[in-house]
């Protein structure tokens, strides 16, 4: 019997009139990279893993968001022809080696520190306030009553942005999140981090803690506009951080570049690309008007800042 050195675990699926394969997962912000036995010979298992995909996926494009550049599979993918990519950023906060909480807090800014302080004020004296840190294994029902809080109001602000995505009212992904951070045999330890005044909660953060790095999962914040002022998942955020800090670990802030990202990891990031890989003729004329919706996109977006910046300016 051979030995298990690599899985890359994919699903297919249908979009439009094409049928598509992409890494299996909730295809959100996480970066996608191959599960590969160290000990193995690396570069040729995902070569051949990649090979594989090309030769027996038989679908009209392959996906695969989130790929970190210059890796393996990054290499691999830009040997191929007709591909549409684009780019994006991991941000994550290197805290190995930062020899302590104060000194890390004035590479900050002491401006910062500043605003912090108040805002965590202000929210001290709307109520009770608190940091809690749920252990999901420990304290499964408070854990789970704050991530049913958590997708009630990912309902709220995905209706009034006008963002929509399954995940958020199905039961199924619920289910799913629920057994997965209560289960005891998980390799990885998960931890919600939330602010509570009057014992409810006005912000929350899923995470994932591995061996040299910690992974945000996902987060929410109460909907009421009045919270908002105050900034509570910024003043989460120094919460955890210290915590993460404390155990010499690394915080992988997922895809994307969104303020508080790039605040925390002082803008050290990693860059990733995106990429439509067609297979078929049919994968090709889509991944072409793909690649022009996008620019066109980005060139109205451009214009649009264009003509902002005229009228501050008349």
């Amino acid at each position: 019997m051979g030995k298990l050195v690599l899985v890359f675990p994919l699903v297919r699926y249908r979009n439009g009139p094409c049928s598509m394969v992409r890494p299996l997962g909730p295809d959100a912000a996480q970066t996608t990279d191959v599960l590969v036995d160290p000990q193995s010979d690396y570069r040729r298992n995902i070569s051949l893993a990649w090979r594989t995909i090309e030769r027996s996926s038989k679908v009209d494009i392959i996906r695969m968001p989130f790929v970190k550049v210059g890796s393996a599979l990054d290499q691999l993918i830009n040997n191929r022809r007709n591909l549409a990519s684009e780019a994006g950023i991991a941000p994550f906060a290197d805290l190995r080696d930062q020899t302590s909480w104060d000194a890390y807090a004035k590479i900050i800014g002491a401006n910062s520190r500043q605003q912090l302080s108040r805002k965590r004020k202000r929210l001290s004296e709307l109520g009770n306030f608190e940091f809690v840190e749920v252990d999901p294994v420990i304290d499964p029902t408070h854990a789970i009553e704050l991530m049913e809080w958590m997708f009630a109001q990912k309902k709220i602000w995905s209706e009034r942005v006008g963002k929509q995505g399954p995940w958020i009212t199905s039961k199924d992904y619920r289910n799913f999140m629920d057994k997965w951070i209560t289960d005891p045999n998980n390799i990885q330890r998960m931890r919600i981090y939330a602010i509570l005044i009057d014992k409810a909660p006005i912000a929350m953060k899923l995470a994932a803690y591995g061996l040299s790095h910690m992974d945000l999962i996902i987060a929410a914040f109460h909907s009421d506009p009045q919270y908002a002022k105050y900034s509570p998942g910024f003043v989460l955020d120094e919460f955890w951080m210290k915590i993460v800090f404390e155990k010499r670990l690394n915080v992988d802030f997922g895809a994307g570049n969104e303020p508080y990202k790039l605040f925390w990891s002082r803008n050290v990031k990693n860059d990733l690309a995106s990429y439509h890989i067609p297979r078929t003729l049919i994968g090709n004329t889509a991944t072409r008007l793909w690649r022009l919706k996008r620019g066109t996109m980005a060139h109205l977006t451009e214009r649009r800042k264009r003509q902002t910046e005229l009228l501050k300016a008349a």
